[in-house]
């Protein structure tokens, strides 16, 4: 009797988080770079104590002891999908984004961190930041000093400026010139083996659980004046939720009738 009633807790429980997931992805579908969360449910059979019915059953069989058995719902684990998300054009000089795989590279207070997100400012001592003021980082690990000048991002990721305040000589210890100003640095582009082994921290920024895995992005080029919008499918996100409410709706009758089918048993019991 009460086994039917966990498995439908279980249910409900893992119901529950499959709605909670989508409400975030639904949430974050107008935030830059976000890249929509996924759950892999499994279920799993309880042990069962050895002893009458426990038979070894042979090949193809089904032991009579396992019929005792009850199947749970777990949550197994959570991971992003990080398919690229369309480009979107802002006509912003300070806005950048990522056409293939790869990561921007920020330095925050926690250690390097890495973002989809490219939607840069500039900090008040002239660096190129990204979010709550983290550092974007160069291919030579260092910060990008941009001052007040007005910034040119080109396809390979290289920055310069023109005009503004006196610059440091390039980001890279160079001193390249060109139309569009001074060579500042290169944006440090990174990507990750697959799976990713990747962490989410909120807004927009993800930590290397294996920091050996990650490596320079190849193959990877900047759209200057674009952001990379959410992957997230609106249409498919609300399909999904109207499944998961009715799935979690038939655990809740599930568990009601369990409860109502207890009650009797309690109230029948013990009656001459």
């Amino acid at each position: 009797m009460y086994k039917g009633m966990y498995v439908a807790v279980t249910g409900a429980l893992s119901a529950q988080k499959k709605l909670d997931t989508i409400a975030n992805n639904l949430a974050n579908i107008n935030t830059a770079g976000f890249k929509g969360d996924r759950l892999i449910f499994e279920s799993y059979l309880s042990k069962s104590d050895k002893g009458v019915g426990a038979s070894t059953a042979g090949p193809g069989e089904l032991a009579v002891g396992n019929m005792r058995h009850a199947e749970y719902v777990v949550t197994d684990q959570g991971y992003s999908d990080f398919s690229q998300g369309a480009i979107r054009v802002t006509g912003n000089p300070m806005d950048a984004a990522i056409n293939g795989k790869g990561f921007f590279s920020v330095m925050t207070y926690s250690g390097e961190r890495y973002s989809r997100s490219g939607e840069f400012s500039i900090g008040p001592t002239g660096e190129l930041t990204l979010g709550e003021g983290n550092l974007v980082l160069s291919d030579q690990d260092q910060p990008i000093h941009v001052s007040d000048g007005m910034v040119h991002i080109d396809e390979e990721g290289n920055v310069w400026v023109k005009g503004g305040a006196t610059l440091p000589v390039g980001g890279d210890g160079s001193s390249m010139n060109s139309v569009h100003g001074l060579h500042v640095g290169r944006l440090k582009m990174v990507d990750l083996k697959e799976p990713y082994s990747l962490s989410k921290e909120g807004n927009g920024m993800y930590r290397a659980d294996n920091p050996e895995d990650v490596f320079m992005a190849q193959n990877v080029s900047i759209k200057q004046g674009a952001l990379e919008s959410s992957n997230v499918n609106m249409i498919g996100e609300m399909t999904q939720m109207i499944k998961g409410q009715r799935l979690f709706d038939t655990f809740q009758k599930a568990i009601q009738a369990n409860d109502q089918m207890t009650t009797q048993l309690i109230l029948q019991v013990g009656k001459p």
